[in-house]
């Protein structure tokens, strides 16, 4: 069972399963499957295009005569690439994943993209092939013309194979500002993968695993043999 994920990222839906938003997309984790898909906002583009396609077709039906015979080879042309395409996207945006994890598969699937809809396999990975889980961040180090960091961090999952072989499990972009907010987004998705592969997590070099209280900000001194109450959480801190 998938526990401990830091309330302040992720949020719970009604049917039991936590969300944890992420760059465009977002993270469902079940007790038994974790999906990485588009968000809810994707439907947008691809339900625009099949209302338009609905509304070229009335068109055609309604006032075919009367067209000329070149507009109406046209828009036959336009709803043979727009149809397919829409439905197809349409498709993936509500039930179709990037990434699936499966506890009683024991796998790790990367699934198809846009025009395949989200469910397709790409790549499949056992738990037992899996080394390690690594959280990576780009932006951070100063760059060879001003020696200054990036005002962006991308923050990324990998799961890195046994062959040595790394895959892209997601993608965090923040602002500088807001680099423990993506460390603690991409870190709750790794937490969760972990506890249904069993897998080990490696944190980038200067960041460390810390408790937090969310009242204070402060590092906490948890006792020997306790628990933490439940106003604290945990969180990455820079050194």
């Amino acid at each position: 069972m998938v526990t401990n994920l830091p309330g302040h990222v992720v949020s719970e839906r009604r049917d039991g399963k936590k969300v944890v938003l992420l760059h465009r997309s977002m993270a469902v984790i079940g007790d038994d499957r974790i999906e990485i898909k588009s968000a809810r906002a994707t439907v947008i583009l691809p339900l625009l295009g099949v209302l338009i396609s609905l509304a070229i077709g009335w068109v055609m039906i309604d006032r075919g005569p009367a067209l000329p015979f070149w507009l109406l080879v046209t828009l036959l042309l336009a709803l043979i690439i727009l149809v397919p395409v829409s439905v197809m996207g349409l498709v993936g945006a509500l039930v179709g994943a990037d990434v699936v994890v499966d506890r009683r598969k024991g796998s790790i699937t990367w699934q198809q993209g846009y025009l395949g809809m989200g469910i397709g396999t790409r790549e499949l990975v056992p738990f037992a092939k899996i080394d390690h889980l690594e959280v990576c961040i780009e932006g951070d180090q100063p760059d060879r013309w001003h020696d200054l960091p990036d005002d962006l961090r991308q923050f990324s999952l990998v799961l890195v194979k046994a062959s040595g072989r790394r895959l892209v499990v997601c993608n965090v972009p923040v602002p500088a500002s807001g680099q423990e907010d993506g460390m603690d987004r991409t870190l709750a998705v790794a937490q969760a993968i972990a506890a249904v592969t069993g897998a080990r997590i490696e944190l980038p070099e200067g960041w460390e695993l810390v408790e937090i209280d969310t009242e204070t900000g402060e590092p906490v001194q948890k006792p020997a043999g306790r628990d933490a109450g439940p106003r604290r959480r945990n969180r990455e801190r820079q050194r």
